[in-house]
């Protein structure tokens, strides 16, 4: 299983983390303020915990611990957003707090909590929210030959949020401030103190000079960060671009067997999750199945179609059926989730919201699908692309996914270039896969739904050149 240290999900912890301590002491607080005693909370504790716990999980949702906070507009909008979760944890206090009617927990200690709280909750979220430009990472780039200097400055026009692309290293030539050339890879120890550095990033084809090498290892037996350029992706990205790729990158992803996850809880996760979101989700099912009967009448409530699943093998996904019945009478065509003219009224709605793949469910009680995974491709697809995306067929390696982190950090795919992109996110699934990270994937999930699925116009922030590109790159 994944080292627990450097788990994607660390992060989210941290800053989850922060937020917690924040709310309950600011409760600390209030009590002591109201009854002038410090710790003797016994009567409230479930009702802050629960709140906490509230405040956390729909903060999460929102997205307003992750990369996607930064994309918007200004704080104002993510302040308000941070507001609404706030009032929605108060409302959970405020519930469990009345569910025993001997426990009352009393208005002017709930006022105090919040004035005590809110202000704090909005400076850290400030904070956060502006750290990637108020603290960013400073580093250097190891870049001597053309394929070097060619990925430098592609970095260069397109550095990824929280990260301050200092200059280059070379490897044989002295500083030159015209071409950003810091100086020699062997002066870096000089070169950190005068630029300040957190980091040196190269290519993964720099490991195999062994000269290099050696250097790269001084650095870290001196406990200073050095890594491939798609490591650092990795942590600020939450993908890996798929022209940094390769096969040394894809067998050394994976530290340490993760058998027992993947054969044991992932199946028991899958198994829990399902037949609880049956239950949960029988009555959208059925509404579900009243529009397609109403809308189309003329043909099947369900339909089944082959998608490929682990290790290549075929089977039949179940789906409402939302569009015509001769929807493909002239073959099989890519679909999107929207304006397209073979979705009946009413199907477009149940794509939208996700509705018609309720059934799929189904897939995931019969093995056939995690809940978590990449989505399943149809094999009319496949091969084309597979051959149009280097490592495509690695997606096939674990069990395809009711959801996935593709399918909440990129909006719904209908061309190669689609695919290519959510081919990068489906990778760094396959490095990071684990029990806490499917958690996650699973409240993202809620996000998409509820908001109607991941608009065209969030454009991510990227690193990835145009995927003729990226399908040539050295």
């Amino acid at each position: 299983m994944q080292n627990v240290i450097t788990g994607p999900w660390l992060k989210i912890v941290v800053r989850a983390g922060r937020d917690v301590i924040m709310f309950v002491g600011a409760y600390l607080l209030a009590n002591y303020a109201r009854f002038s005693v410090l710790w003797r909370i016994d009567d409230y504790v479930l009702a802050i915990t629960a709140g906490a716990v509230s405040l956390v999980s729909i903060v999460y949702i929102m997205g307003l611990y992750s990369v996607e906070s930064h994309r918007r507009s200004s704080f104002r909008t993510h302040a308000i957003l941070l507001a609404f979760a706030f009032a929605l944890a108060l409302v959970v206090i405020t519930l469990v707090g009345y569910f025993k009617f001997d426990l009352r927990i009393g208005r002017g200690f709930m006022a105090l909590g919040c004035l005590f709280s809110l202000p704090l909750l909005l400076l850290n979220h400030w904070l956060l929210y502006h750290k990637h430009r108020l603290a960013p990472e400073r580093v250097a780039f190891v870049a001597e030959t053309d394929a070097e200097m060619q990925e430098y400055l592609r970095m260069r026009e397109m550095c990824p949020p929280g990260v301050h692309l200092v200059g280059r290293i070379s490897i044989e030539h002295d500083g030159d401030s015209e071409n950003e050339c810091l100086g020699r890879l062997r002066n870096t120890r000089k070169l950190i103190s005068k630029h300040r550095l957190d980091r040196i990033v190269f290519l993964e084809q720099r490991m195999e000079d062994e000269n290099v090498l050696q250097e790269f290892r001084m650095l870290r037996y001196l406990g200073f960060q050095c890594g491939s350029l798609i490591s650092l992706c990795e942590k600020h990205l939450h993908y890996v671009p798929l022209h940094l790729v390769t096969m040394h990158w894809l067998l050394s992803s994976e530290l340490s067997s993760r058998d027992l996850y993947f054969s044991k809880l992932k199946r028991f996760f899958d198994v829990i999750t399902s037949l609880i979101l049956l239950v949960l989700l029988a009555p959208f099912l059925l509404l579900g199945m009243g529009m397609v009967r109403f809308f189309s009448p003329e043909g099947p409530v369900f339909f089944r179609q082959e998608r490929v699943g682990r290790f290549g093998r075929r089977f039949q996904i179940y789906k409402l059926r939302s569009m015509r019945t001769d929807a493909e009478k002239g073959g099989a065509v890519w679909s999107s989730v929207s304006k397209d003219p073979r979705v009946f009224p009413g199907g477009a709605f149940m794509r939208k919201y996700r509705i018609d793949e309720i059934p799929q469910l189904l897939n995931v009680l019969r093995g056939e699908m995690s809940f978590v995974g990449p989505r399943p491709e149809r094999p009319e697809f496949i091969s084309q692309l597979a051959r149009a995306l280097p490592y495509y067929q690695e997606r096939h390696m674990i069990q395809p996914g009711l959801t996935g982190w593709a399918q909440v950090c990129y909006p719904y795919g209908s061309s190669v270039e689609d695919s290519a992109r959510k081919l990068e996110y489906d990778l760094y699934y396959l490095k990071h896969a684990g029990v806490i990270f499917d958690f996650l994937i699973l409240l993202d999930t809620i996000r998409v739904v509820v908001g109607g699925g991941l608009k065209q116009a969030a454009v991510r922030p990227t690193v990835t050149p145009a995927l003729s590109d990226a399908v040539n790159a050295p």
